[in-house]
């Protein structure tokens, strides 16, 4: 079954939308930054991994996140790695 990108994007808004303890003045979206707009430290998002990975049943490298600073960047490496 091949994951989609837009599918990816809307379920990690709504897991933020549902997880952050402070809420972003502006709505999330896949350009939304990870540190700056959303706040998040590295312990929320190594959790929002965690959860990722066991919502998709995969495994993301934590290599591979170093390089992620938006919202977007993380559905993203999430899709490839769903459908690699």
């Amino acid at each position: 079954m091949s994951h989609n990108y837009d599918d990816v994007l809307s379920r990690l808004i709504s897991y933020l939308d549902e997880n952050l303890e402070e809420k972003p003045s502006s709505p999330i979206t896949a350009e939304s930054a990870l540190q700056t707009d959303l706040k998040l430290d590295s312990i929320q998002s190594f959790e929002m991994v965690a959860d990722l990975e066991d919502h998709y049943d995969i495994s993301i490298s934590l290599d591979n996140f170093q390089s992620v600073s938006s919202v977007g960047d993380v559905a993203r490496l999430v899709t490839e790695v769903l459908n690699a």
